[in-house]
């Protein structure tokens, strides 16, 4: 699933800039107001030089760091940028731009757990900004339940999003929270009728509330739009078993039996009702072996 967090903080310019502790000397008062007006004019490599200098002159002043991850940021060099963010928010721990700006820096270099903790205290300071960078960062550290409550505190601020919606849905499924995910896909029913993944999570989520009548439908749609899903096939392959349609049911499981050795065990039984007794005893010693394998 693709994140949904804005890539920019252009926005946040003016929040630091300019500043200076009192009474600085003419030099750094100068090259203060250097960094301030190259910022706001888009000169950002001009800016993140001048925030060098500036750090190297006045090193307690803990603002050029902040003023510099921004000016690196807004160049597109992330990893920099949270190098000179990351010392600022230890010398200024209290919730506020800077965490966003570390947290933006950090879902840019997918590093999503890292981007977590800084995004926690951003939402702190402004939940508006925030909020929904923190649900991917949730999302991308595989933290499915907080993400998908995050991304339902994001329609807060904007309402009726269904790209937030489809995110919900998609992190509820992934935390098999089925009774929860539900309901967000059922509101997306019509948007995203022939999209592949979303008919196999919906046809899943179906199947595990209502059994496995409930869910094919949705999962030979996603089979249909993308035979390369493996996991569709996987469960549309199971569901076909259990409603007693073995025949149709023995593709699926053959293709999505490669990457996934615990369907061995039913692609054994698929091939024993109908009659093809020596590949079931095969699968099924298959099974054994690679399952025994993994286990050990």
């Amino acid at each position: 699933m693709l994140t949904l967090a804005r890539t920019t903080c252009l926005a946040l310019g003016g929040l630091a800039l300019g500043f200076a502790q009192p009474g600085p000397t003419p030099q750094v008062a100068e090259l203060s107001q250097q960094g301030a007006a190259a910022t706001r004019a888009g000169r950002f490599a001009e800016a993140a030089a001048t925030y060098r200098r500036l750090i190297a002159l006045d090193p307690a002043t803990p603002h050029w760091q902040m003023n510099l991850g921004l000016a690196l940021q807004s160049l597109g060099q992330y990893r920099e940028a949270a190098a000179a963010l990351e010392q600022f928010v230890k010398k200024q721990p209290q919730p506020g731009p800077a965490h966003l700006l570390l947290g933006l820096s950090r879902l840019k270099l997918r590093e999503f757990c890292p981007a977590v903790a800084p995004l926690e205290k951003a939402r702190q300071w402004d939940a508006a900004r925030s909020t929904l960078e923190l649900a991917d960062a949730y999302q991308g550290c595989r933290r499915w339940e907080p993400a998908a409550r995050t991304y339902l505190a994001a329609l807060k601020f904007r309402p009726g999003d269904a790209a937030i919606v489809r995110q919900t849905a998609h992190c509820f499924w992934q935390g098999r929270l089925y009774a929860e995910a539900r309901p967000h896909f059922e509101t997306q029913l019509a948007r995203y009728r022939g999209d592949a993944e979303f008919n196999y999570e919906f046809g899943d989520t179906l199947v595990r509330l209502e059994g496995p009548e409930a869910g094919l439908e949705y999962l030979r749609t996603a089979v249909r739009a993308a035979p390369q899903l493996l996991g569709a096939r996987a469960e549309l392959g199971k569901a076909l078993l259990e409603t007693g349609s073995a025949a149709e049911a023995l593709p699926h499981l053959e293709a999505a039996a490669a990457q996934d050795p615990a369907l061995l065990l039913p692609l054994s039984r698929a091939c024993r009702a109908i009659g093809r007794v020596a590949d079931a005893e095969r699968y099924a010693a298959e099974y054994r072996q690679r399952v025994g394998q993994t286990k050990r």
